[in-house]
């Protein structure tokens, strides 16, 4: 199979399983935002936020640096990788286990000791399967990747609703994965078929930390900025509203999470192929600024116009106080889906210092914001959190253009149709952003993949080319479905 068609089927399977995730996500949350409350919600934010930042310490970029790496004593680095990444682990758990409870006091809450433990368990096989799923990321081997992934995940999620009808409360969500992630772990090692040996390869570590540590310092401050919304809104407005603007958050950044981490996933091992070649790497990135935009910016808007009815109907009246922020911070996830694939560019060129000085800078200027916004209970932080990062999206665009040699006029002229085609979905379904109507919140709800229906029929009127040759690589690359597809946005007979 060419590079070209294993690129498109890996994102092709990645997709469905970004679908069929989010579908079986929401059939879950919309049940489990029924049994449990606000402050439950709340508490697993802050309990995830506080592993996720000495989480981030520890393993960031070893995952990358296998996915980087072309040496011929390659085979010696990946098993000092692994030997690393494993008492990297294990120093996390410590410190968990140590500071866990002084975590738990500063918030008032014992559950949330309790809870950090649980969490610790499923992060230890989770972080010890990093070297197979970082091989399998290498080769394109995503099929196996997506199907295991899959499986766990819809075990998990029924998992969670079973244990929170038996009443285990808040505990119910994260007592799944803590039991499903050794089986995940044992059934990638033996797909890969990949075993470390005891040699620890310590002579090596000094050569993968020092490509990591870029990526490690970036993501430190990338986490203080993702997660320390949720630190400062759970002190100063408490964990009731921490659980609603989490909800917001998550709702808001349900698009853009799944599409970027798809996109990312695919593009870092082939941009790391093409590192040496800037030609190959502005079209590549390219691609990945059209796709993002082609997929996020019709699906963000038809979230936004669906607010009411998707908070209502899904997660219950308690929850309608989470529609206003997350319409603000839907902006934001545009910006985002912009922004994100600029880690993948730096990273694969061996420049993971850009970004890790952007977000040196970046940090303490989000944070203040989102300390003042508080002063406005969560809709003030959402406004914040929006222009804060819209503004540091527009910068860290900047700079992966200017690494690739490119400006902000040709990333215009890439997401102008996407754009302008927002611009007119916006204006046209504006009148559902007022309706107050009970009766209407059920077409509200039928409206969103009509919106993104009008999306493509604009693009395809409007900007004929973009359309005819997004389907053009449909058909090269995939030998089912193209002929329905043509014939339902009306593209011409020359795809057969």
């Amino acid at each position: 199979m060419s590079l070209g068609k294993k690129v498109f089927s890996s994102a092709v399977l990645l997709f469905i399983r970004k679908i069929w995730g989010n579908a079986i996500n929401l059939v879950v949350m919309a049940f489990l935002a029924r049994l449990l409350s606000k402050e439950d919600f709340g508490l697993l934010a802050i309990s995830s936020v506080f592993l996720g930042i000495i989480n981030t310490l520890a393993t960031s970029g070893i995952a990358e640096y296998i996915v980087y790496y072309d040496g011929d004593d390659r085979d010696q680095k990946i098993n000092a990788a692994f030997w690393l990444n494993l008492l990297l682990t294990l120093a996390v758990i410590a410190i968990v286990a140590m500071t866990g409870p002084v975590w738990a006091d500063f918030y008032q809450n014992e559950k949330i000791y309790s809870l950090l433990l649980l969490l610790s368990v499923s992060f230890f096989f989770e972080m010890s399967s990093t070297v197979p799923r970082a091989l399998l990321r290498k080769e394109l081997e995503y099929k196996t990747l997506v199907y295991y992934s899959s499986i766990s995940m819809t075990v998990v999620s029924v998992g969670k609703l079973v244990a929170a009808w038996l009443g285990f409360g808040v505990y119910s969500l994260a007592l799944p994965q803590a039991i499903v992630s050794p089986l995940l772990m044992t059934s990638f090692f033996l797909k890969k078929n990949w075993k470390p040996y005891t040699h620890f390869g310590i002579a090596h570590f000094k050569a993968i930390v020092k490509y990591c540590r870029h990526i490690i310092g970036g993501r430190i401050l990338a986490k203080l900025v993702n997660e320390g919304d949720n630190l400062i809104v759970g002190k100063f407005i408490g964990l009731d509203g921490l659980g609603i603007y989490a909800l917001a958050f998550q709702l808001a950044n349900l698009v853009t999470t799944n599409v970027v981490v798809l996109v990312s996933d695919i593009f870092l091992p082939l941009l790391s192929k093409v590192k040496g070649d800037i030609e190959r790497l502005r079209q590549l990135y390219g691609r990945m600024i059209q796709f993002l935009s082609f997929i996020s910016f019709p699906l963000t808007t038809a979230l936004v116009i669906g607010a009411e009815p998707i908070v209502y109907f899904i997660y219950g009246e308690k929850w309608l106080d989470a529609v206003v922020p997350f319409q603000i911070l839907c902006a934001f996830a545009l910006g985002r889906s912009l922004s994100s694939p600029s880690s993948s560019l730096f990273n694969a060129m061996g420049r993971p210092d850009i970004g890790f000085k952007f977000t040196l800078y970046f940090t303490p200027v989000f944070l203040a914001s989102v300390f003042l916004g508080s002063q406005f209970g969560v809709i003030g932080v959402a406004l914040a959190t929006t222009v804060v990062r819209v503004l540091g999206s527009v910068i860290s665009l900047n700079l992966s253009l200017n690494l690739i040699q490119l400006q902000l006029t040709d990333l215009y002229r890439i997401i102008k149709s996407n754009l302008i085609s927002t611009f007119v979905i916006v204006g046209i379904f504006s009148w559902s952003f007022y309706s107050d109507f009970e009766s209407e919140k059920w077409i509200l709800l039928f409206l969103i993949p009509f919106v993104l229906y009008f999306h493509i029929l604009f693009q395809r009127f409007l900007f004929y080319s973009q359309v005819d040759s997004f389907f053009l690589e449909l058909k090269k690359n995939m030998n089912y479905g193209h002929e329905v597809i043509r014939k339902f946005f009306f593209l011409k007979n020359q795809y057969s």
